[in-house]
């Protein structure tokens, strides 16, 4: 019986049945074949020969070294400045969690100046609750300067597709005259509107939960 030493086994196939810890093996990617398997080669065709690996099965220290070039593509202000955003690797939904992370020091040191800059991107790629969170950063003055007037505006195009947060937050807004002019009846409604699609979508989640079972 072959000994797997490792994860980087799980993405080769054992080409014979020898009774060795270092069998003939081939990647499952690609052509690539090992006469005698060793972990560490293997390992390092995954993380610089094979175009077609999927980024998960790279080594720690390769998949940091990818997003932090990324990461230099994303902030760099060229693409900051600019909308044209499509040739960045990373999807908007991933660019905002990476924001998020920045923005409450989860698994880095806190950066609110990165999250702000990574949560603009995602918004720029059309990701909705990007949108809300930007707003959030501008009304807060979290790594930018504080513009309730952007604020509302950013909570206002996302609460018009359909972001329920954001509907909280105009409404919040209009409640208290941040940004625009005090207006309890607009927010009265947001706050009711908001309340309304929460419903709906706990009910299609429990109708979904329902159906699986």
């Amino acid at each position: 019986m072959v000994r797997k030493k490792g994860p980087v086994w799980d993405h080769f196939e054992i080409l014979n049945n020898a009774v060795n810890s270092h069998p003939h093996v081939r990647c499952k990617y690609c052509p690539k074949e090992y006469k005698r398997a060793v972990p560490k080669r293997m390992q390092f065709h995954l993380d610089k020969n094979c175009a077609q690996a999927p980024n998960s099965t790279k080594s720690q220290s390769n998949m940091e070294k990818s997003l932090n070039l990324s990461l230099s593509k994303v902030l760099s202000p060229y693409n900051l400045s600019n909308r044209e955003t499509d040739d960045i690797d990373l999807s908007p939904e991933d660019l905002h969690h990476l924001g998020y992370c920045y923005q409450r020091g989860i698994g880095t040191e806190k950066n609110e100046v990165k999250a702000f800059q990574l949560y603009k991107v995602a918004a720029n790629k059309g990701l909705v609750i990007s949108i809300n969170n930007l707003g959030y950063c501008y009304q807060h003055g979290i790594g930018t300067e504080k513009d309730e007037v952007k604020a509302f505006g950013l909570y206002r195009e996302a609460a018009e597709k359909g972001c329920v947060e954001s509907m909280r937050n105009l409404g919040y807004l209009y409640q208290n005259g941040i940004g625009t002019e005090k207006n309890e009846i607009k927010a009265f409604k947001l706050y009711k509107e908001a309340d309304e699609k929460a419903i709906l979508m706990q009910c299609v989640n429990l109708e979904n939960v329902i159906n699986m079972g």
